[in-house]
C-alpha cells in the first residue's frame, strides 16, 4: 500500500515538496480554492477544495500531512480553524505531520545567531502569529499523539522567485541596511529537508530550514546583478526607503539563523549552501524569467 500525504495549502514550496513524494511512491492530495484546478493533474497529485466533505474523504486514507497554510490575523491557523475535529479523529493513523512556520518567529535578535532553542525577542504582527499557531499546533500534537514536526523556513526562493527575476523585470534600487543579515533557503532544498523528516520521524520537532550564510540583501542584488552582466543596483537607506508595513518589519528585525540541527539530526547535505550557488544554477537554468 503506497503511503499518502494530504498537503494543505498546495502553493509554491508544496509544488517542489510534491515532486519528490512522488519519488517515494506517495499518493499525493493538496488542497486548493480555485476550483478551476480541482481534479488529477499530469504531475501526478490531486487537488480539492478546501472543505469539509472533501478533507475528511482525503483524511480518512491518508498517512502523513503537510500543513503550508498561512495563519490569519482573526482566525489563526486555517486548518485548526476549520478541521480540527476532524485532525483529532484521524490522529491514530498519522504516521507524520509537518507545520511550515517561518524564522520569524524569533523576532529581532539584532543580528546574533539563533538556533531552535532561542527565545521569541519583540515580535512583530507576523512572526506573533506564527509563534500562536506553533504553540496551538503542539498543544493538540502533545494532547492527542500527534507526530508533529516544525520547520522554521528563512526566506524562500527558487525558480522564476529570486533576485534575478526582480531585477530581469526591473528592478534597479537596491535597501541599504549596513550588518542587516538574513537567512533563506532554495525551495528545492526545503524538499530535501521535508524528505529527511519523513524517512527519519522524531515526534514533537523543530528544525530550522536556512542555507549556510546569512547576508545583506543588498549583497544578494549584486551577486544577482553581476551574473546578469548588469551594473549594481542603486542603494537606497533603509531610512529614506519608501516601504510597506511588513517589508519595515522584515528590515527592522533581523536575526542569522543556524541550520546545524538539519544537518546532524537530519544529515542533510544542502543542495545549495549559499545564496551563490542557487543563482548561479538559476541563472544556468535560465529559471529567472516569467
Amino acid at each position: 500500500m503506497h503511503p499518502k500525504i494530504l498537503i494543505f495549502g498546495f502553493g509554491y514550496t508544496a509544488r517542489f515538496v510534491a515532486k519528490k513524494l512522488a519519488t517515494l511512491n506517495f499518493q499525493i492530495t493538496g488542497t486548493s480554492r480555485n476550483q478551476a484546478l480541482h481534479g488529477q493533474h499530469s504531475e501526478g497529485y490531486e487537488l480539492i477544495d478546501f472543505s469539509r466533505t472533501d478533507i475528511e474523504k482525503s483524511l480518512h486514507s491518508a498517512t502523513h500531512i503537510l500543513v503550508s497554510t498561512p495563519p490569519s490575523e482573526h482566525s489563526g491557523d486555517p486548518v485548526l480553524a476549520n478541521f480540527l475535529d476532524l485532525i483529532k479523529k484521524y490522529a491514530p493513523q498519522t504516521e507524520w505531520l509537518g507545520y511550515l512556520s517561518s524564522t520569524g518567529v524569533y523576532g529581532d535578535h539584532q543580528g546574533k545567531w539563533v538556533d531552535e532553542s532561542s527565545p521569541a525577542i519583540s515580535l512583530g504582527q507576523q512572526g506573533a502569529l506564527r509563534f500562536n499557531a506553533e504553540k496551538a499546533w503542539t498543544i493538540l500534537a502533545e494532547a492527542h499523539h500527534l507526530p508533529l514536526h516544525i520547520f522554521r523556513i528563512a526566506g524562500i526562493y527558487g525558480p522564476e522567485r529570486n533576485a534575478l527575476t526582480r531585477i530581469a523585470q526591473g528592478k534597479t534600487q537596491t535597501i541599504f541596511k549596513p550588518d542587516h543579515f538574513f537567512s533563506r533557503i532554495h525551495v528545492e532544498d526545503i524538499a530535501e529537508v521535508l524528505m529527511a523528516s519523513i524517512k527519519k520521524p522524531n515526534p514533537i520537532s523543530i528544525y530550522n530550514v536556512a542555507d549556510d550564510e546569512p547576508a545583506p540583501a543588498h549583497e544578494i542584488d549584486a551577486y544577482a546583478a553581476h551574473l546578469l552582466n548588469l551594473p549594481p543596483l542603486e542603494k537606497v537607506p533603509f531610512e529614506r526607503a519608501m516601504l510597506s508595513p511588513m517589508a519595515k518589519e522584515f528590515y527592522t528585525h533581523h536575526r542569522r539563523v543556524s541550520n546545524s540541527k538539519i544537518k546532524q539530526e537530519l544529515l542533510v547535505n544542502l543542495l545549495y549552501p549559499t545564496f551563490r550557488e542557487g543563482l548561479q544554477k538559476l541563472y544556468d537554468a535560465g529559471d529567472y524569467s516569467c
